[in-house]
């Protein structure tokens, strides 16, 4: 039986009331957790290197607040591939809900972690603590909301489910973002350096306790369930995907280094330099930040649902051909008295052009992997790209915009990544190379899930 064939026989329970119910907390999830782990972010950019690298150059403070946020992808692999593989072996749900109790208990404490004013060097390596814990509840919440949604989803609707935790991602950003704004706009600047930055980490620690709450009604997925009764689970997950899908994965992983490292290219180093390059106000740079998570949040459902209809690779080689055609035009739209320029350059770059690689790549990679080792393969190939590409580029970007004159330099790294992802999708070998061992249903799974 080939893969596509295969494919055909994936239940698809999510007609009813539980598909819309998993799709919520698959994407109230990554909301939530996504709000902790991009609020990080903007603070890294505007805050961290006054409050907790205050006596470092303007360079060094700048290397050392965006390293702060890089190092989290560092960890994330190896927590993915631990929890991706207790995934596979104890069930989604109950590792969606720790990755979210984790998320949140480091997120609340972040916002009270003393300045380095108050307790000196204690102050910064407190914070990266902090920092790695967030990445290991990072590493596993994404790739297994994407499998909740994909494997309770209607056959001809899993690339417009499996982008849903895309939209969790980008509304938990816009949403700290608006914070972010809200307070820099509402206190005084030195106000806003002693504790306006705080509340809204304070904020997203006490708001995780909603999402746990619609963590904890989720049943367990048909697809897992199936596996568990059918005597097929796995028990070296991560071995096996290596094994049998060792290709679809390589090309997954080259993707992903492609996208993350364009994702935090503009979100993380854009909006630095956007601040402290150009000169736009903390006010305006906190506004690209929401222009560009709102912007790539509307979108990556439009690109899941067309990925439907004309297919995932198709949407997904567009999307990085609009971001490398934008490479030189972006950087031409930032001007220190033009913040409009910002805003538009982060709608098209990071709105449509990633979101449209972001909406089905999860999607298309759960549909070439089988449920007995689905999420392990899922975490090793989005994780190992994401700590490549997202740990890598924003340093990387903030050396060459202080050691090159202009941004041709800026520009061909976004090209650079563009060419590898289209590469990899080029490279994507076809449905049914490789091991077809998709489950079909197990009816007694899918009624109880019911």
């Amino acid at each position: 039986m080939s893969e596509d064939t295969a494919m055909e026989h994936l239940p698809s329970p999510a007609g009813g009331r539980v598909g819309g119910r998993a799709a919520r907390a698959a994407t109230v999830g990554t909301l939530l957790e996504y709000y902790d782990f991009t609020l990080y972010a903007g603070a890294a950019a505007t805050v961290f290197p006054k409050v907790f690298f205050p006596d470092s150059s303007p360079l060094f403070a700048s290397l050392q607040a965006v390293g702060t946020f890089s190092i989290a992808f560092l960890v994330r692999p190896i927590a993915a591939y631990y929890l991706g593989s207790l995934g596979d072996r104890v069930g989604r749900r109950r590792i969606l809900t720790l990755t979210l109790m984790i998320m949140g208990i480091a997120t609340f404490l972040v916002g009270l972690v003393p300045s380095y004013a108050t307790i000196g060097a204690a102050a910064p390596v407190v914070l990266i603590v902090l920092r790695v814990a967030q990445g290991i509840g990072a590493a596993g919440e994404y790739g297994g909301a994407v499998i909740v949604a994909f494997e309770f989803a209607p056959e001809k609707r899993r690339g417009f489910y499996g982008s849903l935790p895309g939209l969790g991602v980008n509304l938990g950003g816009a949403l700290g973002s608006i914070l972010l704004l809200v307070m820099s706009a509402s206190v005084s600047g030195d106000q806003f350096l002693t504790w306006g930055w705080r509340v809204p980490f304070l904020v997203g620690g006490v708001l995780a306790g909603y999402a746990l709450y619609v963590r904890f009604r989720l049943p367990e997925t048909p697809a897992f369930k199936n596996v568990e009764q059918s005597g097929a689970m796995s028990r070296t997950p991560l071995r096996d995907a290596l094994s049998n899908q060792w290709r679809v994965l390589a090309a997954i992983l080259f993707c992903m280094v492609g996208v993350a490292g364009l994702g935090y290219f503009y979100i993380t180093f854009a909006v630095s330099y956007a601040s402290n390059t150009v000169g736009l106000s903390r006010t305006a740079t906190f506004a690209g930040l929401l222009v560009g998570y709102i912007a790539q949040g509307l979108c990556v459902p439009i690109f899941g649902w067309m990925s439907d209809v004309v297919g995932r690779r198709t949407v997904i080689i567009a999307g990085f051909l609009l971001a490398g055609a934008m490479a030189f035009p972006f950087f031409g739209l930032i001007r220190p008295d033009w913040p409009i320029g910002l805003w538009l350059g982060l709608f098209v770059c990071n709105g449509l052009a990633v979101g449209a690689v972001y909406a089905p790549v999860g999607t298309l990679l759960s549909e070439r992997l089988p449920a007995r080792y689905r999420y392990s393969g899922l975490a090793l190939s989005r994780e190992t790209g994401n700590v490549i590409g997202a740990a890598a580029i924003p340093p990387l970007a903030v050396y060459l915009s202080y050691a090159t004159a202009g941004t041709t330099a800026l520009s061909l790294v976004v090209v650079g990544l563009a060419i590898l992802g289209v590469v990899s999708m080029l490279a994507l070998p076809k449905p049914g190379i490789g091991r077809a061992e998709v489950e079909a249903p197990a009816p007694q799974a899918i009624s109880e899930a019911r």
